[in-house]
């Protein structure tokens, strides 16, 4: 993966995740909490932090997992969608990028 692709991944990646997060905090806070709401949202701030890591780390088995886990597991939360998409969305084009660009690498093969 070229520098800048590269920036640009793992900076979307890591902002989206942030926010995500971000959005997962602004909910539990909300009324009617729960600890099964506690445990639900550790389980996708999980998976989309697992996600982020593949990025960063260019381990694309683990950015799809934790891409395809979030996309499962948050099906559920319908309140939820307008953000999961978006996190999956990005998490799957990274992980995409990199295998395109692995793909066209002589050296990796």
């Amino acid at each position: 993966m070229t520098a800048t692709r590269e920036s640009i991944a793992i900076g979307s990646t890591a902002v989206v995740v942030a926010a995500f997060l971000g959005v997962l905090g602004y909910y539990l806070v909300q009324p009617g909490y729960s600890q099964t709401r506690l445990v639900f949202f550790i389980v996708l701030g999980g998976l989309a932090v697992l996600g982020a890591a593949g990025v960063i780390f260019q381990r694309e088995r683990v950015a799809v997992s934790g891409a395809g886990g979030l996309l499962v597991v948050g099906f559920w939360q319908a309140v939820l969608w307008v953000y999961i998409v978006p996190v999956v969305v990005v998490l799957f084009a990274a992980t995409f990028s990199m295998l395109k660009d692995r793909s066209s690498d002589p050296i990796i093969h």
